[in-house]
């Protein structure tokens, strides 16, 4: 079938089943899907399937329909069966066929924009522009919980002003998941909204001109450059009509009049242009902000002889009606964005009288940019006059296809992070939830985990005896969610790294995701998002991402990211920072690394502590593979019941974890600096064990002097730090055995008082 005829028919079914060597016999049904009537295209293919279901032909039709129908779990079934069926030559095109469509058809990236009534006059023609690529959706915000509920349905959140919408969706969880854009104009730049915004959570900030940004970027240094840019709005420009003009007497000025647009000057520049020649006339289209300037006006204009030179028209509904008999427009600002009505006019061919405000000549040409009263009557008595040069001014810098063009780039960037990785029959994932008398959080909890796109998931929650009503909440999800499996303890172990082991003696899925009842997931991608990197990467044991931090009301409480680390590098960091732990284990594991491998989550059964810590230094010792998804995955909730609040069972792992490290790897990787090998046994030995113990001194010194025993008395405190003094002790002790020439050094660090 030849190029031409195939795209002269615009039937991308044809064309697919051309491209697997099969032709189009349905004459019925092609009539059906010609006119678009899915429905009933897809009830005769069903048929047709019933009485030759292996038929790839059928098969690939069918899935074409279902797509068009939105049906992406049917169409991948569909597709598949097809694959057996088509012959071998022609599987991978096939394959490239399905997943070219599924890119565009199964899920657009979704923008949803918020802003106040009445003050998206700039807004809409960006949303209407959009609308043709994109789900859109415009909120005009009443109510600040419309942001929270927008944010869970969006890929992109556009927040046309930097006002307390920006600074509410900033920091609702969230946040930092999503892409945020924010359009900043003149009039917030000057306002408090700047300091109190998330900039954190903020991908993208939009400034109507260069000055602007330059001067927020001054005031406002949580925002950094290289998320900001500079995209004027637009003029439509076939909606003002253009003409060559001529030097005339009519000068129109369009706006509010208010300080901000300097009304003193505008009086005072065309008084001197009346004084010179009493032919001009000044038109305004626009009204007083308050009384106060209505009165002052009233009065200098007949103080000044003005009464039968100054025309007030009002606010008008046709700019492009209202600037035919005009030759110039007058602007008097203090500061400009732009000046919409100015560049309005230059479209028509109107030349602009500009005022020198702060960052005119980054705007304007300067050929049309006045300081002083005697320039502007000079500018136009005596200046120039080129319609066309105003026109296409405009053009080159200021049309709304320039505008809508950068948009539309900087969206399409945005867009790439959220698009749908399709693939084939998705293996099943266990999420591994464990619960002890969390039922203030389970529901978000659950309903985070139910919520994710991704289609092939079992649910499998663990309880500690639980003695709140976490359990009656679990049974009646499981009323109409089957596959939500529980596990419940016939008593409180108080172990969380036990729980973590039976999840994945009992997990069904080839992935197990691992959660606590208490936290929950941030966005409805984070599962997709974690299996793409498994899809990309081959061999991947555990994936892992950035925590977002909330509060026990479940807001914003700041970020929590990590790195990619080395495998010798994680085990010093690790050891540096005092047992703490640098890579959460809080992420996906491919299930078969513990279930295949004889692993077990629980490194030292005899004590089960500091399990995430330990599974990750044993893991590293194992040479698992781990990759680092830059994103939040994980909505980590700060109470009193997380064990980093709990500062005795925190201490005790860590002793554990720094104990553990000193047996499983050698001194050379936690104590680079050191020269080893130059070193004899015993100096070796007794160098060790005292860098050891001024390492748990130090972290003493640390604990006793920090926030997390701010809130203990003396004694309190002096219990707290012990077992770190204790360990001290022991590791000065072995390196007293080996050699005793750390003795001084050792008296000297004992002399110091922590308390």
């Amino acid at each position: 079938m030849c190029l031409t005829r195939r795209f002269q028919m615009d039937n991308e079914l044809e064309y697919l089943l051309d491209s697997v060597g099969l032709s189009w016999r349905e004459t019925e049904i092609s009539q059906l899907i010609f006119h678009h009537k899915w429905h009933d295209a897809a009830q005769k293919l069903e048929e047709k399937l019933k009485a030759a279901p292996f038929d790839p032909g059928l098969l690939i039709s069918a899935a074409f329909v279902c797509e068009k129908k939105q049906q992406a779990q049917r169409a991948s079934e569909l597709y598949d069966d097809a694959l057996l069926f088509v012959r071998r030559e022609h599987r991978p095109r096939l394959m490239k066929e399905k997943e070219d469509l599924f890119k565009k058809m199964v899920r657009r990236p979704k923008i949803i924009f918020f802003v106040k009534p009445d003050l998206d006059r700039f807004l809409n023609s960006v949303v209407e522009h959009l609308s043709g690529t994109y789900r859109t959706k415009k909120i005009v915000v009443h109510d600040l919980n419309q942001i929270d509920a927008g944010m869970q349905w969006a890929d992109i959140c556009w927040f046309e002003w930097c006002d307390d919408l920006l600074i509410h969706g900033s920091k609702v969880p969230s946040a930092a998941a999503k892409t945020l854009i924010c359009r900043l104009h003149s009039y917030e730049a000057f306002t408090f909204y700047i300091k109190k915004v998330y900039w954190q959570a903020v991908d993208q900030v939009i400034f109507d001109g260069e000055h602007l940004r330059e001067y927020v970027l001054d005031q406002v240094k949580a925002l950094k450059k290289e998320k900001t840019a500079v995209v004027p709005n637009g003029i439509k420009l076939d909606q003002y009509t253009f003409k060559q003009r001529q030097k005339g007497f009519h000068i129109a000025y369009v706006g509010y009049i208010n300080y901000k647009k300097g009304p003193m000057l505008l009086l005072q520049a065309f008084k001197a242009l009346i004084d010179k020649d009493p032919r001009y006339k000044l038109f305004i289209a626009g009204t007083f902000q308050d009384a106060r300037y209505q009165l002052y006006f009233k009065q200098m204009i007949d103080e000044l002889r003005l009464t039968d030179s100054v025309q007030f028209d009002g606010w008008q509904d046709d700019m492009n009606q209202y600037l035919e008999d005009k030759h110039y427009l007058i602007c008097t600002s203090l500061l400009e964005s732009q000046h919409m009505s100015a560049m309005e006019a230059m479209a028509k061919g109107i030349k602009p009288l500009i005022h020198n405000f702060y960052g005119a000549k980054t705007i304007y040409d300067e050929s049309v940019v006045w300081n002083t009263i005697d320039e502007f009557v000079a500018m136009i008595t005596s200046g120039d006059y080129t319609s066309l040069h105003y026109r296409s001014f405009i053009e080159e810098h200021y049309s709304y296809d320039l505008s809508m063009r950068k948009i539309e780039e900087m969206i399409s960037g945005f867009a790439k992070q959220s698009e749908l990785t399709v693939m084939p029959n998705p293996p099943l994932i266990t999420v591994g939830i464990i619960n002890y008398n969390y039922s203030n959080f389970i529901d978000e909890c659950l309903q985070s985990v139910l919520n994710q796109l991704y289609p092939n998931i079992d649910i499998l929650i663990v309880d500690d005896h639980s003695t709140d009503d976490s359990m009656q909440k679990i049974s009646s999800y499981q009323k109409t969610h089957p596959h939500i499996r529980t596990i419940c303890h016939s008593e409180n172990t108080k172990l969380p790294d036990l729980a973590f082991k039976e999840i994945f003696q009992e997990a069904k899925g080839e992935y197990v995701l691992l959660l606590s009842a208490d936290d929950f997931l941030p966005h409805n991608l984070v599962i997709h998002d974690f299996m793409q990197c498994f899809f990309e990467e081959e061999g991947l044991d555990y994936v892992y991402g950035d925590l977002l931090l909330v509060d026990q009301h479940g807001k914003n409480a700041g970020l929590w990211t990590y790195q990619e680390y080395g495998d010798e590098e994680l085990v010093r960091t690790i050891f540096q920072r005092g047992g703490s732990g640098i890579v959460p284990m809080v992420g996906m594991f491919k299930a078969s690394y513990y279930q295949q491998k004889g692993f077990t989550w629980l490194v030292d059964p005899q004590k089960p502590l500091a399990g995430d810590v330990l599974n990750c230094l044993a893991n590293t010792k194992r040479g698992w593979k781990r990759r680092y998804l830059k994103k939040p995955v994980l909505c980590y909730r700060r109470h009193q019941k997380n064990i980093s609040y709990q500062l005795h069972k925190r201490i005790q792992s860590l002793v554990y974890v720094m104990d553990y490290i000193v047996k499983e790897f050698d001194e050379s990787v936690y104590f680079p600096h050191i020269k080893w090998k130059e070193l004899e046994e015993n100096q070796r030995q007794s160098l060790k064990y005292f860098s050891i113990g001024k390492t748990f001194w130090r972290m003493a010194r640390r604990y006793a002097q920090n926030g997390y025993t701010r809130h203990l008395d003396q004694d309190a405190k002096k219990e707290c730090i012990q077992p770190l003094l204790d360990k001290m002790d022991e590791y000065f002790q072995l390196s007293l055995a080996s050699d005793n020439q750390y003795e001084r050094y050792m008296k000297n660090i004992k002399k110091i008082q922590l308390i």
